[in-house]
């Protein structure tokens, strides 16, 4: 894996999230190059919920390149721990993706009968964040997956 990318509906509204967002991706440069791609939310004053997540879903496929690892951000993905994380993208090293992409909905989250078969749908947790605060939980979580990785002294068991 070259590189990581992130794309996301919304832009990082609070400016800890902001801040937290620079700080891991600049902790996350030194292992790999982190891209990441902003994509306006639709206008949820009109229509429903199925239509807003629906029409979110299909600005995020879009981005989605199947010769790529895509991994969705979704409750009902498996959990994993920081350990696991770290484990499973060890794995994917030699299998030899160019990039890995992961991808996090809006305020109602995606389609999944829209998802392609062979995505990896992911869960951060069984507690419910805002989709602006698993940006930055992601990105803790995979710089730590690159420490646990090389042995460095920031994980505890």
């Amino acid at each position: 894996m070259r590189n990581i990318r992130l794309i996301w509906i919304g832009k990082s509204q609070e400016s800890f999230v902001q801040d937290g967002i620079k700080v891991y991706l600049k902790k996350i440069s030194h292992y790999t190059k982190v891209d990441f791609e902003e994509i306006k939310p639709v206008k949820y004053n009109s229509g429903t919920t199925e239509q807003w997540r629906r029409q979110e879903t299909e600005k995020l496929l879009k981005r989605l390149d199947s010769s790529e690892l895509n991994i969705f951000l979704d409750e009902s993905g498996k959990s994993e721990t920081s350990k696991s994380l770290a484990r499973w993208f060890e794995k994917q090293i030699p299998l030899g993706w160019r990039r890995v992409n992961f991808f996090i909905g809006g305020a109602y989250g995606f389609d999944k009968t829209m998802l392609p078969s062979g995505v990896k749908l992911l869960r951060l947790s069984d507690m419910t964040f805002t989709h602006q605060m698993v940006r930055l939980i992601l990105l803790e979580q995979l710089y730590r997956a690159f420490t646990i990785m090389r042995g460095e002294q920031y994980h505890h068991n």
